[in-house]
């Protein structure tokens, strides 16, 4: 009897051939991904750093490759010059390597002397620039788009998109020699009064000052339909209604019972009723601070305060130079009391002052978060009669004794030290920081210049370009 043996023959080899199909896709998944995965994870400092050990002989290819994790091929190829010495993945960029850096050291430099870049500025300056060249583009009329501004913040990763806050040139104004100065002064008036001690007890060293704080704060970015055009937000309270807060913080992190002002000639009962205990309340006609208010607050609230706590007199209490804060009736009562007023370097609050340095930000985000959750629980608006109730909560959540005590300690106020202040806020100060960067040398008055034409042509030079 004669068997066939093609179908048996058959099926093995099928059997075969799935086997070994199954085993390569296995292998794929097992050592094929992890090795795209794998790709890279070692950045272009690290590259440089091996390389340069291996050619100084302190480590081997061997050795720096297991240490840096980059495959010893890579390496043996960087050293014979086999590849170029900078990594560069994707298509050539239409501004060379060049071109590119000192972009960005205008950016930069820019930025540090109080003229920030809009996207769209330097998308403009890099189209002029092309079409002075006249280089081949993909742009639009020579024009980069949001593609281009995207990839350049990744290849350059020191410039990025930041809110800026906006400061007068007053401000702009302030040197670290005038603040140094400020220190000094204090430190000697001090010692004319004989009272340096207070600067080594933070319980008697206090910074006053009010805030702003709006019934409606903006609340930021909400979800929502996506292409929904109008995207509305039932408001919180009257939309352009600010209340002022007066706060007084020690050194020690201790908070003086604040003062609440309101814009009335006459106060309602139900807003004195709804008062936390033991808090002020002011009046004027504008509900802003004014300097009869002021001094309601120091005889009646603060004086009051510092002799029920026991402080040792005298005190030093650190204002701004507001008309507000300085009257002769709240100079004799000081003088009176063993209170020593001191004014704040004039334009520099936002260096110096406990309040707007550390204390005031976090306030105002705690609350942001109590209207929030108002609108939410209770969907009632807030008024005048509900503010300090709501008020309160945000005080007392936001108001840390070391966030307190940080904000004295990096103004430099306690513990006393000129120092510690971030002299980098100093917009005066920054022609010298950059003085690395060929690219402001050329700028006569970066300070006091807002010529954005002359900081373009700049660009223009250091690019090689001489249209003018």
């Amino acid at each position: 009897m004669i068997v066939n043996k093609f179908p048996f023959v058959l099926h093995n080899i099928i059997l075969t051939c799935v086997e070994r199909w199954v085993g390569m896709m296995m292998s794929f998944y097992r050592y094929g991904k992890s090795k795209k995965n794998k790709r890279f994870r070692y950045t272009e400092a690290q590259l440089q750093e091996a390389v340069e050990f291996i050619r100084q002989s302190k480590l081997n290819i061997s050795q720096a490759s297991k240490k840096y994790g980059i495959p010893k091929s890579t390496l043996s190829n960087k050293l014979r010059g086999k590849v170029p010495a900078v990594r560069k993945m994707g298509p050539t960029t239409i501004l060379t390597m060049e071109e590119e850096a000192n972009l960005e050291k205008w950016i930069l430099s820019k930025a540090m002397l109080g003229f920030p870049m809009d996207p769209d500025e330097v998308k403009d300056s890099v189209q002029r620039v092309l079409k002075i060249v006249k280089r081949p583009n993909v742009f639009t009329d020579d024009r980069p788009g949001k593609k281009w501004m995207k990839l350049f913040l990744q290849r350059h990763p020191n410039v990025t998109k930041r809110n800026t806050e906006i400061i007068s040139k007053g401000r702009a104004s302030v040197t670290e020699e005038g603040i140094r100065t400020w220190f000094g002064e204090l430190k000697d008036y001090l010692i004319s009064e004989n009272a340096e001690d207070i600067l080594s007890c933070p319980e008697r060293i206090f910074n006053a000052d009010e805030t702003g704080l709006q019934t409606c704060p903006k609340s930021g970015k909400l979800l929502g339909p996506k292409n929904y055009k109008n995207f509305y937000e039932l408001a919180s309270g009257p939309e352009k209604e600010c209340i002022t807060v007066l706060c007084t913080f020690s050194a020690a992190g201790v908070c003086v019972p604040p003062m609440v002002v309101y814009p009335y000639k006459r106060i309602p009962r139900d807003i004195v009723t709804s008062m936390p205990d033991n808090w002020g309340i002011g009046r004027s006609d504008s509900g802003w601070m004014v300097s009869a208010t002021f001094y309601e607050f120091v005889a009646n609230i603060f004086y009051p305060w510092l002799e029920e706590n026991n402080i040792k007199l005298p005190v030093l209490l650190l204002l701004d130079g507001h008309k507000s804060h300085i009257s002769m009736d709240l100079f004799n009562f000081c003088i009176k009391n063993n209170i020593i007023l001191f004014c704040l370097l004039p334009n520099a609050t936002h260096i110096l002052q406990p309040c707007d340095v550390a204390v005031f930000k976090a306030l105002k985000v705690a609350w942001k978060d109590v209207v929030m959750r108002q609108k939410q629980d209770s969907q009632k608006s807030i008024t005048k009669t509900n503010f300090a109730p709501l008020f309160k909560n945000a005080f007392d959540k936001a108001i840390k004794p070391e966030t307190i005590m940080a904000g004295f300690r990096v103004t430099g106020l306690f513990p006393f030290d000129p120092n510690a202040v971030d002299y980098s806020k100093c917009i005066s100060n920054r022609p010298k920081e950059i003085r690395e960067f060929e690219v402001v040398r050329t700028i006569a008055n970066p300070v006091n210049s807002a010529d954005y034409k002359s900081t373009l042509k700049v660009l223009e030079h250091h690019m090689g370009i001489h249209p003018y």
